[in-house]
Order: C-alpha cells, then structure tokens, then sequence
C-alpha cells in the first residue's frame, strides 16, 4: 500500500472517529431530556450549540488553512473530540453539559477544513470526486456507528456515564493519523509553495459568488432536514408511536447508514450523471420518504421509510463539496469551511425553531412539514449554473 494510500485511509479514519460524536449525541437526547428536565427548545438548543459553534468556527478555520496549512492539527482534534464526549456523560447540570458540547464543536470544527483540503490535495485531478466521497463516507460512518454506540452504551448499567468509552476510538485515531502525518505535511507544503509561485496569476472559474450562494442555501436547507430528522426520529417514535428505546435509536442508526451508502452512491454516480442531476434529483427523491415517515406505525414501515430519507436526504453531500471547491479553487480550505461547516452548522439555526414550533404546535405536525424542505432545496438547486469542469 503506498503511502498517498495510507494518508488517504487515515484522513477517512480520522473523520469517521471525529463525527462518531455527531452521531452519538442526538441519541443521548432522551436520555439528557429525562435527566435534566428539558423541553424541546432546550434540547434543540443543544442542537443550535453544536451546529452553530462548528458553522462560526469552520469557515474562519477553512481561512486559516489557506494561509497557512496545519496538518499537525489532525491527530490531536480527532482525540480531543472522544474526550469531549466523555464529558458529556458526567455533566452536573444543563450548563457544563453546553460545556461539553461546545468543546466536542470544536474539535470537529478545527478537523474538517484541514482534513477535507489534504484529502483533495492527496487526490489525483482523476479520482478527487470518488475520494472526497470515501471522505464523506466515513464522517457519516461514523455518525451511524457513533448512533449505534449510544444506542447500547446508554440503556447498559452507568447509563450516559459510559460515554467515557469513546475515548478509546479517540485515541487510536491518535495514533493512525500520527502515523500518516509525514505524507500529510508533506503535501500541504507542496500546495503551499504552488500558491507561493502562482499569487496573483490564477483567475479561478469565473463562477459569480451568486453561484456560491445559491450553493449554501441548498446545503443548508438539506442539513436542517437532515438534522432535523435526525435529532427528533427517536423522540416522536417513543412519545407518539410506542416504539421502546432500542427500536426508536436503530431507526436513528438505520438512517445514518442508508447516508453512508447515499453518500458513496452519489459520489460515484457523479461521474456518470453528472453533478447538477444528483445534486437536484436527490433532494427530490427525499421528499417521498420523508412525506412518509410521521404516519407510518410499525416497526419495518418506519425502518423503510428512513432508510430512503437518508439514502437520498445525503446522497449529494460529496458532491457538493467538490463542486464548491471548484468554485473557489484559489481557497480550497475555506470552501470546505463553508460546504462541511457553515451552511451545514446553520441548520442548528432550524432545528431549533422546528422544536420551538414542536413546543408550540407539537412534534407530529413539525415532522409533517418537513418536506416543504427538499422540495425548496430542489427547486434552488435547479438555478444554479453547474458546467461540467466543475
């Protein structure tokens, strides 16, 4: 195995350990909703935390990175997040648990810019779109093994106190990333002086940051509906559809790892298709299952119906980010910022009035709106000029 090869591994490893956290904490939830008496809001203001944190960090993070490349970062985010999550299960009030999340925030915030760009930078001109799909594919990996950690961790005897396990993925990403951190450094200095010796001379795409915009938008109305369903699936098949904890928090994982195969499926047929058909025909697609999903009553009518809202909901998200990327080729840390960062981070902004809304109106109906949301994404995803170079 060469050793781009195993730089690439590492990356793909790095971020399935850094978003096992994304994963694992909508499934805490119920569980923080019981021990601490919170309401919707509260909890969706957890959900705010988190996103928002990652969203006003990551782009500055992605600016950073442009300047000046810091791969050494990698290893020691990937380790911080397991610890940030431990202390999630040994909160003392609503305060030190925002604490805690705040601190899980950061550690992603400052992986994913750094890693996304040194995975395009690993890549060949040939293959960037299938590796920033194995890319995509393990921080969305992780945040179904993350579901699947908590799902068992959570109902075993300690309860949330057995988050402190995470850390042990943590550290073995640690070690893999230390292991890989020659070729990554390696790299990023090459890219470095590229853009020393052409300053000023490259005129990028000619792509009108209208284009970007519009961009942004899709992405974030695709997060808060990925988000969304994401953080109140286990808490609306509990209280409304008397499915037990086990049940409501597979339904969790099912739709994380139907994102997973999405995510790669999306990306390899990008190359076939086309970027704009995925990026439009995907998000339309969701709009089915997700119409489905508040009136289904049994346990494998609900499985089906998540697994297609999460295989379509996040089937473009490679795709995406490459073509932003492309948009800002001069700026390829801060497009990562904005794509993985901050318009996914804004959605927190969403979750948090749906639950608001929840409180208000109630959960059922909240959940029945939700396709007004693929259907907006699709129709803006329609407008945007995408040429085939990009």
């Amino acid at each position: 195995m060469s050793k781009k090869t195993t730089a690439i591994l590492a990356i793909i490893l790095g971020h399935l350990i850094v978003d096992l956290q994304s994963g694992a904490l909508p499934i805490a939830l119920p569980f923080l909703k019981e021990t601490f008496s919170l309401n919707y809001t509260q909890m969706a203001f957890i959900v705010l935390v988190q996103q928002v944190m990652t969203s006003v960090i990551q782009p500055f993070f992605g600016y950073i990175t442009d300047k000046k490349s810091l791969p050494h970062f990698l290893s020691w985010t990937a380790a911080l997040g397991g610890a940030g999550l431990a202390f999630v299960g040994y909160s003392t009030s609503y305060i030190t648990l925002l604490a805690s999340v705040i601190f899980i925030s950061l550690a992603s915030a400052t992986y994913h810019p750094q890693a996304s760009k040194t995975c395009n930078l690993l890549s060949d001109s040939s293959n960037k779109a299938r590796n920033m799909g194995f890319f995509s594919v393990g921080g969305n990996g992780g945040m179904a093994i993350g579901s699947f950690m908590m799902t068992y961790l959570a109902v075993q005897e300690g309860g949330l106190r057995n988050c402190i396990y995470f850390v042990i993925p943590s550290i073995l990403g640690f070690v893999f990333l230390q292991y890989a951190m020659p070729e990554f450094k390696r790299v990023n200095f090459e890219y470095n002086k590229q853009q020393a010796e052409k300053k000023d001379s490259s005129k990028g795409l000619g792509i009108s940051y209208f284009c970007v915009f519009l961009m942004l938008l899709y992405i974030f109305l695709r997060s808060t509906l990925h988000a969304s369903v994401h953080t109140y699936l286990p808490i609306y098949f509990m209280k409304f559809r008397g499915f037990d904890t086990v049940t409501a928090g597979s339904l969790v994982s099912v739709f994380l790892l139907s994102g997973v195969a999405g995510t790669f499926c999306g990306a390899y047929l990008t190359d076939m298709l086309g970027p704009k058909r995925i990026i439009v025909g995907s998000i339309l697609l969701s709009a089915i299952p997700v119409a489905f999903i508040p009136y289904v009553t049994t346990p494998w009518a609900a499985m089906t119906a998540v697994s297609l809202a999460g295989f379509f909901i996040i089937s473009s998200f490679a795709t995406t980010v490459v073509v932003v990327q492309g948009m800002m080729p001069n700026n390829v840390g801060m497009a990562s910022g904005l794509t993985i960062g901050f318009s996914v981070g804004m959605a927190g902004f969403g979750v948090t009035i749906l639950g608001y809304l929840a409180d208000t109106i109630g959960l059922p109906v909240v959940l029945q709106s939700l396709v007004v949301l693929p259907v907006l994404a699709g129709l803006i995803a329609s407008r945007i000029p995408i040429t085939k170079k990009l």
